[in-house]
């Protein structure tokens, strides 16, 4: 008997049984687990982190309603979170629901890297990789979507491994049996686009993806796509009967969001993600590049020599992994890599076209961590594959450990896991609640979530006060009402509050602004009057942050090419 004839876990020295897998792998879960509820204990609040708080917590419900529909979020996981608030007002039961999806998803990673006929000792390596990222943790214990995000996109990934032919000549991949996983794959998929809109990007680029390789593979069957859709089944239907009414729905909510004139301006430094007039195209792309590779493989300085090893070896390891592939006609291998670079594909001409960010901040980019992240396992697994020596495997084992136990330190020591550490209470946020902060505040845009989450924690609730229910009489030009809310967006809101001492404070939010302008502008002085004269009050105590110093990360050099965001 050749040893091409032996499976690939025997035909390797190093092996582990099924108990030590399962003990391995048991460990790995609930080390996940204590390490997300460990961080998660963390009393700070993170400004995203406020962000959520507020709108699965702001009285009455239509106001989240509308909130949600003037940013422009998806719902789903704000409505996750308010059962969360009856437990109390620590952060950490926010971020526990985060942690579960988290927890939750190493199992499904494993299983997708057994899927992908990765060897259980590099799958148990591949899941080392997973719980080490600094990317996993910070989405792993932040109050954001992205980790539910994650764990339905890895559940659609899976799913989708079923859908390749086998083969060469296979062609039972879809509409010849009643299976499934095209409609698991569908309800993963459609999941992950309501609780993160760019994982439809992953979905358009996995489509994209399958359809090659069925035409690569299968090419005859799929000329007569009018028989092949005959055989089609009620499972087959159902899923993309699903996929198409539920992503339709969210492109709904997101349309209603963007086609309306927007609510709170953006910060400014996410333009820098996208392509601005003037710019080189050649440079915004190898920027972006740079910026994802930054944050998956942090273990490369910053340097523009780091940033172009970083880049090098990922892109790398992809092309190696797709001829392996390709060699071995392992689809569902060639399908994984072939959905990477679709879907960066896709950002990167949404970051041309100015609609989406490209290679952004970490969270932006979320979407791209599955792909990416089983790109470099399979990339490892092509190479244990070749080794021979149990001392060789043992040596390459621990060198991966040693590298992804890097990456983490280099990361954290210069952007700690997590978004609590970004600050304590601002001065200006611990005066607006102070006794004698004054009867009525005027707060700029980027102060109101932190000061949410700094009166939350007090017991201080905020309620909005332009309802009809409440029948303020406000004669400014913008609708009254929630249903007028969500139709026309306001300039501002109004809510009313306690200071610490139970005294009764109004509070006024300006939407239009995240940060108050400098110089004297006459719209907003007008309406700032006018907002007074409806409200009954004199003067109005403005609370705004200082402007930010610029200061230059020790993670950014100057020598540094492009800047590496987390």
């Amino acid at each position: 008997m050749t040893t091409s004839m032996i499976p690939r876990e025997t035909a390797t020295r190093l092996t582990l049984s099924r108990r030590e897998s399962v003990l391995t792998f048991v460990l790995l879960t609930l080390a996940t687990l204590g390490i997300g509820l460990l961080l998660a204990l963390d009393p700070r609040w993170g400004y995203d982190e406020a962000w959520h708080l507020y709108l699965s917590t702001v009285s009455p419900w239509t106001k989240a309603l509308e909130e949600g529909l003037v940013d422009a979020r998806p719902p789903l996981h704000h409505l996750l979170l308010m059962p969360m608030a009856q437990l109390g007002s620590d952060p950490f039961w926010f971020r526990l629901p985060s942690v579960l999806a988290a927890t939750a998803m190493v199992p499904l990673w494993y299983w997708l890297l057994r899927r992908l006929r990765v060897v259980p000792a590099m799958a148990l390596l591949g899941v080392v990789l997973l719980i080490t990222s600094f990317a996993f943790l910070e989405l792993a214990v932040s109050v954001r979507a992205y980790s539910f995000g994650l764990l339905f996109l890895t559940i659609g990934l899976l799913a989708a491994t079923t859908l390749v032919p086998r083969t060469h000549s296979d062609t039972t991949g879809l509409g010849t049996a009643p299976r499934p996983q095209p409609l698991i794959a569908a309800l993963g998929l459609t999941i992950a686009f309501a609780f993160i809109y760019s994982a439809l990007f992953v979905t358009l680029g996995l489509i994209l993806a399958l359809a090659l390789v069925w035409a690569g593979r299968a090419a005859p069957r799929l000329r007569q796509t009018l028989e092949w859709l005959r055989t089609w089944g009620f499972l087959d239907w159902t899923a993309l009967l699903v996929w198409v009414i539920g992503s339709l729905s969210v492109l709904l909510w997101l349309a209603v969001g963007h086609g309306r004139d927007p609510g709170t301006v953006a910060p400014v430094h996410l333009e820098s993600f996208t392509l601005c007039e003037g710019d080189s195209i050649l440079e915004f792309a190898w920027c972006g590049l740079v910026g994802n590779a930054g944050w998956l493989m942090p273990q490369f300085s910053a340097t523009t020599l780091g940033q172009t090893l970083a880049v090098a070896v990922f892109w790398t390891a992809a092309a190696l992994v797709l001829v392996s592939a390709l060699w071995r006609r392992d689809n569902a291998r060639v399908l994984m890599v072939l959905a990477a670079v679709m879907t960066t594909a896709m950002v990167f001409a949404a970051g041309v076209a100015g609609i989406y960010p490209f290679g952004g901040l970490m969270r932006h980019q979320a979407m791209l961590f599955p792909l990416y992240l089983v790109v470099v396992v399979l990339a490892l697994d092509v190479v244990w594959s070749r080794l021979r020596s149990q001392r060789a495997q043992q040596v390459v084992g621990l060198a991966v450990v040693g590298f992804a136990l890097l990456g983490l330190y280099r990361a954290n020591s210069s952007n700690p896991v997590g978004e609590a550490h970004t600050d304590g209470m601002l001065p200006e946020i611990s005066g607006a609640l102070a006794c004698d902060s004054g009867q009525t505040l005027y707060v700029e845009g980027q102060v109101f979530y932190p000061l949410y989450a700094a009166a939350y924690a007090q017991g201080i609730a905020f309620r909005a006060t332009l309802t009809e229910r409440d029948g303020l009489p406000v004669e400014i030009p913008y609708g009254t009402g929630w249903f007028n809310g969500l139709i026309s967006p306001r300039d501002w809101d109004v809510f009313t509050m306690k200071d610490a001492c139970g005294a009764d404070r109004t509070l006024i939010r300006d939407r239009r602004h995240w940060t108050l302008p400098d110089a004297p502008d006459a719209r907003l002085d007008s309406q700032l009057e006018a907002l007074k004269t409806s409200l009954g009050v004199e003067s109005l105590q403005v609370i705004r942050l200082p402007p930010e110093a610029d200061a230059t990360s020790a993670d950014e050099p100057p020598a540094a090419r492009c800047p590496m965001h987390r």
